[in-house]
């Protein structure tokens, strides 16, 4: 298991730099290196005998540690996404975001749903959960090409930033719905008591003195890093106790500790453990579920969700912007900077995958085609971005949003 893991962090990080170099998303990189795992398993040999002593190389990218890192990658992904959330630039332009975000959740969403149903003859379970899989929008492709472009701070820029976030939330609430287990009854109840907490939490401000009383008292180094993982873990153990996705409660756990005096302390070193280690295994571990075994009976329907939820998340987006008040130039802008999709949606392609609602066949092509639309539309966006803006002087491109 510590060859395992060892070769997945030192792979990983030298794809990273790679991929970065070449301003390409590094998570690819490292989805990269857990589909060459996979691959390994079929051209390694179990053993090599070195001077009369047999060494292990067979990598065991099943072994219970290696899903747990990867299992605590994935809480920490949703915990610094909800740390990251900005309310305060949601407030700039709020009613175009929420539009933006919201109208690109429920077009894309439905057409995952119908194509499930009518293309793929799954079930209305497998179909919802084949919606809300890219229902998330991911703008760190954006954001780059924008700053790029020195327009980040265009109307255009905060409407995708802020309209990202509302993605975000919406697609946590869909997630929490889907992915939840028992029985109608026992979920209505557990769905009831997660948000009643979480409303009183937030009504009375309590992780807020929370944290200030935690910082208070502790002075061991890092003791507050320490004290809001705890919290985090103890907000995913009551998600899940509650029949709920234990990432709902990361998320939350992020929210509200994100609203603390406490969060410029944390920030840093939380992301440190994240993406040093745990997020790092996570995205390897997505690569390996990629089963190259399936591809002489791989559903090529599938690949059909490609142009599909690109055009789903672009007129969703540039509908709903256009709604809030946006130029349709612009809003046509918007919609193609929200198509992006990344961690989010590999999360929940994995989870869809570890709960075995498609099965281990159409689960692992689920991920691939995920996997796919990932690569193509952090490559395409920028291009398409630039092309839209060819022309336009800068002046005009950074006009700042008025509330």
């Amino acid at each position: 298991m510590l060859l395992e893991l060892a070769l997945a962090l030192i792979l990983a990080k030298v794809m990273d730099e790679l991929f970065i170099r070449k301003n390409q998303p590094p998570v690819i990189g490292e989805i990269l290196i857990g589909i060459l795992f996979s691959v390994s398993l079929f051209i390694l040999p179990e053993k090599v005998n070195l001077f009369n002593y047999e060494f292990p190389v067979s990598l065991e990218i099943s072994h219970p540690a290696f899903d747990f890192f990867a299992d605590m990658g994935i809480l920490f992904l949703l915990f610094l996404s909800g740390m990251e959330i900005n309310f305060e630039s949601m407030k700039k332009s709020g009613r175009a975001a929420l539009l933006t975000g919201g109208m690109g959740v429920f077009v894309t969403f439905a057409l995952g749903l119908l194509f499930g149903i009518y293309f793929l003859g799954f079930t209305f379970q497998q179909a919802v959960v084949l919606g809300t899989i890219y229902t998330a929008t991911s703008v760190g492709v954006t954001v780059r090409t924008l700053m790029e472009m020195n327009i980040l701070r265009s109307q255009v820029g905060i409407v995708i930033l802020t309209a990202a976030v509302a993605d975000d939330i919406l697609g946590i609430i869909l997630v929490t719905i889907v992915l939840s287990t028992g029985e109608i009854a026992e979920l209505t109840a557990g769905l009831l008591i997660f948000f009643l907490v979480l409303y009183i939490l937030s009504k009375y401000g309590i992780i807020k003195k929370l944290m200030v009383h935690a910082d208070e008292f502790i002075h061991t180094p890092f003791g507050l890093v320490s004290f809001s993982v705890g919290l985090m873990l103890l907000f995913a153990y009551f998600a899940e106790v509650s029949k709920i996705a234990g990432i709902t409660g990361a998320f939350f756990a992020g929210l509200f500790i994100g609203q603390s005096a406490q969060k410029r302390k944390i920030i840093n070193s939380v992301k440190a453990i994240a993406y040093s280690i745990f997020i790092p295994i996570f995205f390897v571990k997505v690569g390996t579920l990629v089963d190259l075994n399936l591809l002489s009976s791989f559903n090529f329907y599938l690949l059909l969700l490609i142009p599909l939820v690109f055009a789903g998340k672009m007129i969703g987006g540039s509908i709903g912007s256009k709604m809030g008040g946006l130029k349709l130039k612009d809003a046509i802008r918007v919609g193609v900077g929200m198509t992006p999709e990344m961690e989010v949606a590999l999360v929940i392609a994995s989870l869809a995958y570890g709960s075995n609602i498609f099965g281990a066949s159409m689960g692992s092509q689920i991920i691939t085609v995920t996997i796919m639309y990932v690569i193509i539309s952090s490559m395409a966006v920028p291009f398409i971005l630039k092309y839209l803006y060819k022309g336009e002087e800068p002046s005009t491109q950074s006009q700042e949003v008025a509330g």
